[in-house]
């Protein structure tokens, strides 16, 4: 076990997947000492417990941009970050269901992840039947297919980025809790741990559900609420062999297989707000009893399923469900990434990346991160639902803004040939 550091170039405050990236993003551009700190074991947190799902697109340009890049990287581990270390990417597909209310979204959301390079097709839903037959289609009016997508396996990815990094020089230290933030004036000086104070020009906060306690002292107030989330193993009869990721809108669930011929079912929702530190990590019969009637619905031959359990665990809720991303100007060499409300893992790859150029360069070329600015919570501007069946706005898509009426500038209504082009 590393022992903590007296000094560091950068500290990262979490041994999730996330943190996990950034360490190794930015040891891999050489930055200097980076020391990465985990109050328990990689992966302890939210991180073990997500379904690790890997799919390409949303309504927000910016995540369909990051989750088809780490869809990439997933794809090819090997080549993009290298090791003996592998993620578990399993390419099973991932697709979408789509009932009347939400068809619509679907169709141009996929329209435009397209147009970004995300390899996503829409599908009628006979197309979605012959995908998986096995399926019941009446509520389904379109589907989208990811045939690329999958899911990986959450302990194993972060375990292979820290290996990475450890390589390439960083220090991981496991089993020491950071206690504090340091700062003078208006400046990051480093961390204070349980084992003692880490000196540091930069800190990256990849601390999830702990994360609003850590810089709450510094005046940056950010809500971040504990949500517990349960998932349910149901083991597929013998002749159900398998089926893609599922992201099931009208039943507001989603799923995936998993080894053993079983399928992991959740639901998209939940409102049980816990202790992080001291929370049921079981499920709950009742929540068993409800997903199994969904998953049955869902696959009629499920009705010969067999129910085997399930896990819980708990989501770092924010107000918008999405993450605070970049650097806190209040404070200068403190950066954030956490928030991520259950969507977090399948952007980590690309997010590590954006966050090493942002710490070390000062700014991430080609990505605006003003949205995921801390203060939106304060200034009420929170985003609009970002997910692939979500309506598009123009604050995730800017060119929906609309423009002004070329009518309403008297200096243009007597000019023939702006009209016509208006019409072209």
């Amino acid at each position: 076990m590393a022992e903590v550091p007296g000094t560091a170039d950068v500290v990262v405050v979490g041994g999730g997947v996330h943190g996990a990236s950034v360490a190794y993003h930015l040891a891999r551009r050489k930055v200097g000492r980076v020391v990465l700190v985990e109050r328990k074991f990689l992966a302890s947190g939210p991180t073990g417990r997500s379904s690790a799902l890997v799919r390409r697109f949303y309504a927000w340009d910016f995540l369909t941009r990051t989750a088809s890049a780490s869809a990439d990287t997933f794809q090819r581990w090997a080549d993009v970050i290298g090791g003996p270390d592998e993620p578990g990417f399993r390419q099973v597909g991932a697709l979408w269901l789509a009932g009347a209310d939400t068809a619509p979204h679907l169709r141009e959301n996929v329209r435009r992840a397209r147009e970004l390079g995300a390899r996503v097709d829409l599908l009628a839903p006979e197309d979605v039947l012959r995908l998986v037959p096995e399926l019941s289609v009446d509520d389904v009016v379109a589907g989208a297919h990811e045939p690329e997508s999958g899911y990986a396996d959450p302990s194993s990815t972060t375990s292979a980025l820290v290996n990475r990094a450890r390589a390439l020089g960083a220090t991981i230290v496991q089993y020491v809790a950071v206690e504090a933030l340091l700062a003078d004036g208006k400046r990051v000086t480093g961390v204070r741990t349980t084992q003692g104070t880490i000196s540091a020009p930069a800190v990256v906060v990849c601390a999830g559900l702990w994360a609003d306690r850590l810089i709450r002292p510094l005046g940056i107030e950010v809500p971040v609420t504990p949500q517990r989330h349960q998932m349910c193993f149901f083991r597929r009869p013998p002749e159900f062999a398998s089926h893609p990721a599922i992201l099931d809108r009208p039943h507001g669930a989603y799923m995936r297989p998993e080894t053993g011929n079983l399928t992991i079912h959740g639901l998209s929702t939940y409102d049980d707000v816990v202790d992080p530190d001291s929370y049921n990590e079981g499920a709950d019969p009742g929540e068993i009893l409800r997903n199994a009637e969904l998953i049955a619905q869902r696959f009629p031959c499920m009705e010969h399923g067999l129910s085997m359990g399930g896990y819980s665990g708990v989501y770092d809720v924010t107000p918008d469900h999405e993450p605070v991303l970049g650097a806190i100007p209040e404070y200068v060499g403190l950066f954030a990434d956490f928030g991520w409300s259950g969507h977090g893992f399948k952007h980590s790859p690309a997010i590590g990346d954006i966050m090493a150029e942002l710490v070390l360069e000062g700014r991430a070329a080609g990505w605006d991160l003003a949205p995921l600015r801390w203060t939106r919570f304060r200034e009420g501007d929170l985003l609009p639902p970002a997910s692939g069946a979500s309506p598009p706005h123009p604050k995730l898509r800017p060119e929906l803004t609309p423009r002004p009426e070329l009518k309403s500038r008297p200096e243009l209504k007597s000019r023939p040939d702006l009209k016509s082009r208006r019409t072209a």
